[in-house]
């Protein structure tokens, strides 16, 4: 029997070939193996019953970190004559890539598995204390890459030659063909830069440097440090080096992560559910949000109810957290500026502010903050959520289930550049039956992060060799987003698609499902409606590429454009002002001063509302979060994106856990409106209700939180089951940045689970705007497919 295979999947940077030489030789079979650019072909003859075992135990058996989507065979008998001069099955040089009709699966960095980390510290092996070890199974993949097929040749390692001793390993053993493979000899040079005075520096090389960077950490000094896929900075977790750490970055009062040597450090400090420490000890190595066991200096935590938590990703981070304990490790980077890779921007940035900088002169190609998730646990069960998609998961792709999307779908040709929104960008590309989500890139408005945004784009077409043939973006005409996909569609001929921010929140769900409908609730903080009105507060129905919006938060008139999405207290206001306006406070309860605010400041927004100067209309969610955060005096101003319902949502849970066998009122205060064609609960009314019950003095803020996102979830409730019943589907989709809440998401999914929904929600991507891309990409194809249907059919 003589047959070709091809394995799609992520056999590349694996040690995907070496696996199949030795288990093809192992079955007596003749022939070869290579890489095809997206995936791995192998081509074997031998005794039929030989063959076909090799080709069945292809479904189940992989090195570690390779996973298979699909395994094809076809007959070659007419190439035996060539097969047969192969002594068993060898590796042979990788052949021209055909991407037609696909994306190449290619693997994220991967953090340090745990036989180099066994070989890092032990004395007697030849790479104890190498920083930057690795195998075929771990080290650093995508951000390296110069090129595919992934061979050293192909990445920033081409450089370094081979020692002997790495030649002999390369071809044999847990490094046979590793791309990575390295050794204090042949490898990489590495070592501390230490600053003496603002105009002089010392290079420590080696363990020398080591020891320099851990003594400065020691004395609670800052450092800089070259990390897998982008420059990081390191302190003590201690109040002055936090609060220094936080000048210099210009972060004023975001948490920040530590690192930790090991699983049992974390332990110390926070509680780890099993599925928390699945995915700390990952490959993926991401920042999991942890509840406290004890209190961090106010510098650090930021009074967060949890502490993000890692552990090392690669040799040189054990070494030095091994001699420091614990260390704050953030990103290099201003805050709103993409993470440093290159050194010539580290050194004008940065390399005055910190004592000394940890590097190594391999090039990183592709910049890569930590990924960082959360669990949440649902009847029960644990499920791991995105907040940011990134380091030790791009560029894994999501797949489509063509075949369950039916007649139609498996064979769409285009090729879709999804854009994503301006905030939390990160655009993706779609094809065949992939949608590939790029790293976090960051917000647009700052210019570095849209120069690195442009890039990325840039790297679809070079790296994974996708040129578009259909853009799709988000209907803000003031997006960037927008501008660069109008501009590249005018310029390159290519037709482009806009759908509006929260259809996108719901069919990026629908696209990790493989859905073609569904009904979905997309809360957040602001998306452009079809309208020209801020929405926030939507409930949708899906069918293939048909939506329509089904229902919404009331409008309530805001002021303040941008700044609304920052100054809770001017929110707070604008609803007080407006339920006077409607009689639902009297005059006497609007002349009533929130937390923190003037006179003046109450004046000014009044007649700013009086007057229509500046206002808009909004239906979010999220400012009805903030308003209510405000009201209660418990946070009134995002200087982080989200701190006013993160702090709401930790007042809330502090009542609950406190309070866990409590009746809190179940009934919802918000006035419903429905009709034949719209559910619009209306926010103004149910405001007026806590402003009431908070002024009353019967009531903790904390007790009035958990009421909220209570009556919150039973108005998602009774708005799903309006449109169950107008639609007849019980699928429902859950999305948008709010259900980030913990609380949120966890009870209205077991709310809705109760009265009979099927309940889904992203966990491929983000629930918040770094995850539309994927909406976006899933509505390219789903609409591409129909417009060729409906040209076949006319």
């Amino acid at each position: 029997m003589v047959k070709k295979i091809t394995v799609k999947g992520a056999v590349q940077g694996v040690g995907y070939r070496p696996f199949i030489a030795e288990m093809g030789t192992k079955y007596g079979l003749l022939g070869c193996v290579k890489n095809i650019g997206a995936a791995v072909e192998i081509k074997v003859a031998g005794e039929d019953d030989n063959v076909q075992d090799f080709i069945d135990h292809l479904y189940s058996d992989m090195p570690q970190g390779a996973f298979i989507l699909s395994v094809s065979v076809c007959d070659i008998q007419d190439e035996i004559t060539e097969l047969l001069k192969f002594n068993g099955v060898e590796i042979v040089e990788s052949d021209s890539m055909d991407f037609t009709g696909d994306i190449p699966v290619f693997l994220p960095d991967i953090g340090i598995c745990d036989d180099c980390m066994k070989e890092l510290l032990d004395k007697d092996n030849r790479r104890y204390r190498y920083p930057l070890i690795s195998c075929a199974v771990c080290g650093p993949r995508i951000s390296i890459l110069n090129r595919l097929p992934y061979d050293r040749a192909n990445t920033t390692m081409d450089e370094f030659d081979l020692c002997y001793q790495c030649k002999r390993e390369y071809l044999e053993g847990r490094r046979w063909y590793a791309q990575t493979i390295s050794c204090k000899s042949c490898g990489p040079h590495w070592g501390f830069k230490q600053k003496i005075d603002p105009k002089f520096f010392n290079a420590f090389m080696n363990e020398s440097g080591m020891k320099q960077a851990i003594n400065a950490l020691n004395k609670g000094l800052i450092i800089a440090f070259k990390g897998v896929s982008g420059y990081q900075l390191m302190c003590k977790p201690i109040s002055d080096a936090a609060t220094e750490l936080r000048q210099i970055k210009g972060r004023e009062s975001k948490p920040f992560a530590i690192m930790y040597p090991t699983i049992d450090d974390i332990k110390k400090d926070a509680d780890v559910s099993p599925l928390e420490e699945k995915l700390l000890t990952s490959s993926a190595r991401p920042i999991v949000l942890l509840r406290k066991k004890r209190n961090f200096p106010e510098a650090i935590d930021m009074n967060s109810a949890y502490i993000g938590a890692f552990l090392p990703a690669s040799g040189a981070h054990r070494m030095i957290l091994d001699e420091t304990g614990p260390l704050i490790v953030t990103s290099c980077n201003k805050s709103d500026s993409p993470i440093i890779i290159k050194t010539r921007e580290f050194v004008e940035t940065f390399e005055q502010l910190v004592e000394g900088v940890y590097f190594y002169d391999r090039n990183i190609n592709i910049p890569q903050d930590d990924s960082v998730m959360f669990v949440v646990s649902v009847d029960d069960i644990e499920e791991a959520q995105f907040i940011r998609r990134s380091r030790g998961y791009f560029p894994l792709p999501v797949t489509i289930n063509t075949e369950k999307l039916g007649l139609g779908y498996e064979n769409v040709p285009e090729t879709i550049l999804a854009l994503g929104g301006d905030l939390k960008a990160a655009p993706a590309i779609a094809c065949g039956d992939k949608i590939m989500p790029s790293q976090y890139i960051g917000d647009l408005e700052n210019e570095k992060t849209l120069q690195l945004y442009r890039q990325t784009i840039d790297n679809f077409e070079k790296l994974f060799m996708k040129k578009p043939t259909v853009i799709v973006g988000d209907l803000h005409p003031g997006y960037h987003s927008t501008s660069f996909g109008k501009n590249k569609s005018e310029n390159e001929a290519i037709p482009f698609l806009q759908l509006q921010h929260h259809f996108a929140h719901i069919y990026s769900v629908m696209a990790e499902n493989s859905m073609i409908e569904a009904i979905g609730v997309a809360l957040d903080g602001t998306g452009y409606g079809t309208d020209g009105k801020i929405w926030g507060g939507e409930f949708v129905y899906c069918l293939k590429s048909f939506h329509k919006r089904m229902g919404n938060l009331s409008n309530v008139k805001l002021v303040g454009a941008d700044k609304a999405a920052k100054d809770a207290k001017s929110v707070a206001r604008c609803y007080i002002h407006e339920c006077v306006k409607r009689g639902l406070l009297s005059e006497e309860d609007g002349q009533i001063l929130l937390k923190d605010e003037t006179p003046m400041e109450r004046q000014l927004i009044n007649s700013a509302l009086d007057n229509d100067v500046n206002t808009f209309e909004s239906s979010s969610m999220g400012r009805f979060f903030d308003a209510v955060s405000a009201l209660l005096g418990i946070e009134n101003y995002n200087d982080y994106e989200g701190k006013c319902a993160v702090m709401l949502e930790k007042a809330a849970a502090e009542y609950k856990l406190m309070h866990p066998d409590k009746d809190i009122k179940q009934e919802t205060i918000t006035k419903l409106f429905f009709n034949n064609e719209t559910f619009e609960p209306d926010p103004l009314s149910y405001f007026a209700d806590l402003f009431t019950l908070s002024r009353s003095g019967n009531y903790r803020a904390s007790e009035l939180a958990l009421y909220f996102h209570r009556n919150v979830i039973k108005m998602i409730v009774l708005g799903c089951i309006w449109m169950r019943e107008k639609t007849g589907v019980y699928n429902v989709c859950l999305s948008g940045g709010c259900f980030n809440n913990r609380i949120l998401l966890e009870e209205t999914a077991e709310s809705l689970i109760n009265e009979g929904f099927s309940v889904i929600w992203n966990q491929k991507v983000p629930l918040g705007d770094g995850g539309i891309s994927l909406g976006q990409a899933y509505y390219g194809l789903l609409k591409t497919r129909d417009d060729r249907l409906n040209r076949m059919e006319n």
